[in-house]
């Protein structure tokens, strides 16, 4: 792929920007609904699970980045610990988790559709 440079440049910007939003005090949304910050939790790391795959022409490589995702995010939860207006959450955490998760699930339907396409 003659993009794959690109697409790495893009995974590595959306994880320095996952770090500034974990440990800067920011407010994008202002939701109402009393799980909204693990939602956004969620759709951040399906996010994150996605261009890391796309990133990659490797499987195994995916994978390997996906392990490491959830290893960034606990670590960032721990480092909230210590920023100032935030609080680490094993909510929040588990959030990323189940967003890697849900990425990889997306991928999984990605794959096995344009497999039957080829068909």
């Amino acid at each position: 792929m003659k993009n794959q440079p690109m697409r790495k440049l893009i995974f590595i910007g959306y994880g320095a920007l996952i770090c500034l939003l974990s440990l800067t005090q920011v407010e994008l949304l202002h939701l109402t609904f009393i799980y909204h910050d693990k939602v956004e939790h969620f759709a951040a790391y399906s996010l994150f699970t996605l261009l890391a795959y796309f990133s990659t022409k490797s499987k195994r490589w995916a994978y390997i980045l996906c392990i490491a995702i959830v290893i960034y995010g606990g670590i960032l939860e721990i480092l909230q610990a210590s920023s100032t207006g935030r609080i680490a959450s094993i909510a929040d955490f588990i959030a990323n988790v189940l967003g890697v998760i849900g990425g990889i699930v997306i991928i999984k339907v990605y794959r096995s559709n344009t497999s039957q396409l080829i068909r």
